[in-house]
């Protein structure tokens, strides 16, 4: 009788231990289902065209850069005979180096003096080409790099379950922007360029706990509203800057962080202000409300 006892007893103890166990299994929180890296930095390389895009269309219209950006255009010039020639020499060296100090500060400043003076002769419009040059170097760079991003991602989006279809919907618009910045057509990378964003959404909406799907289709309204505009079809760009709530709702439906949905907010606000904008004829106006749109859409990427 004992012996059945302990038995009873040994069989209620695994019982017990296997549904503190099975409880246990049932708390622990899943990883969240996320886009790839791959998926974000072919977004992010497209982004990146778009940014340096507007930077060309600043130094046409003679409008400042953004902050920080003007600053890149020209980099510090190292003084001749760096650090290489100065160190390690002994103490004769140091003090030499010492005792020449001041002629070498005077030889920097006449020479900083001289670059001013070379800047303020040398021709704007030749430096403003120089620049504009130079940010397609850029976008040409980044594009180069897009199109290996975007075979890493589709052999992943098929394992995914993305569809055949879907593939050649974003092949076929990257090849097009591909073209438009081959000839500098300025629109047509916009246009093009927004379009590859808008069919990256599929693929993001492969992955249940990614905003990615519907972020882009914000930014590719931003776009559209904005070259819309720039053409003068005023009342198609009202429309493709509207209508979003049902991307703005899956947004912040998927947002736990309150600080995160003040961002989604803040991005209803930018789309209703760059609708008003378009009342006026302003292409610096456009261009404003246009980064300001996808400044809180990339704020929350």
């Amino acid at each position: 009788m004992k012996k059945s006892k302990l038995i009873i007893i040994y069989v209620i103890l695994l019982l017990l231990l296997f549904g503190c166990g099975k409880e246990k299994g049932q708390q622990e929180i899943k990883p969240k289902d996320k886009a790839p890296n791959s998926l974000k930095e072919l977004s992010k390389g497209i982004d990146d065209i778009l940014g340096s895009l507007g930077e060309i269309e600043r130094l046409m219209l003679d409008i400042p850069l953004p902050e920080g950006e003007d600053k890149k255009q020209e980099k510090p010039q190292q003084p001749a005979g760096g650090e290489q020639q100065g160190g390690g020499q002994g103490d004769n060296e140091e003090k030499q180096g010492s005792e020449s100090n001041g002629d070498q500060d005077q030889g920097q400043e006449g020479q900083q003096q001289q670059q001013s003076q070379a800047k303020q002769q040398e021709d704007p419009e030749k430096k403003k080409q120089e620049e504009i040059k130079n940010k397609w170097d850029e976008i040409q760079k980044k594009l180069d790099e897009i199109h290996p991003h975007w075979n890493s991602f589709e052999a992943e989006g098929q394992k995914k379950g993305a569809t055949k279809e879907a593939g050649e919907k974003f092949e076929a618009a990257l090849n097009k922007m591909t073209k438009a910045i081959e000839v500098k057509s300025i629109i047509e990378v916009y246009d093009y360029a927004s379009q590859s964003i808008a069919n990256l959404k599929p693929f993001y909406d492969l992955y249940l706990d990614d905003i990615g799907g519907d972020l882009s289709v914000l930014k590719h309204s931003a776009y559209q509203g904005y070259i819309r505009a720039l053409i003068g079809d005023l009342d198609s760009a009202k429309k493709v800057l509207s209508d979003k709530e049902e991307n703005i709702n899956r947004i912040r439906l998927k947002l736990t962080d309150e600080k995160e949905k003040e961002k989604v907010e803040k991005i209803t606000l930018a789309l209703a202000d760059f609708r008003d904008s378009l009342e006026e004829d302003s292409q610096m106006l456009f261009m404003i409300k246009k980064d300001v749109v996808i400044e809180n859409i990339k704020a929350l990427e």
